[in-house]
């Protein structure tokens, strides 16, 4: 099992931090805003 040589575990720190750095990339550019609108929508329509 490669997981568990210990010449593995910089790739996978590394690629870990990698993927890490881009899903929060993603996530604050494309998803979050749209979240933010829709929870900053309702909370103005449910103060009327």
């Amino acid at each position: 099992m490669p997981q568990l040589v210990p010449f593995y575990f910089i790739n996978q720190v590394t690629f870990s931090f990698i993927l890490l750095i881009i899903i929060i990339y993603i996530f604050s550019k494309y998803f979050l805003p749209k979240f933010i609108r829709l929870f900053i929508t309702r909370l103005l329509i449910s103060k009327l």
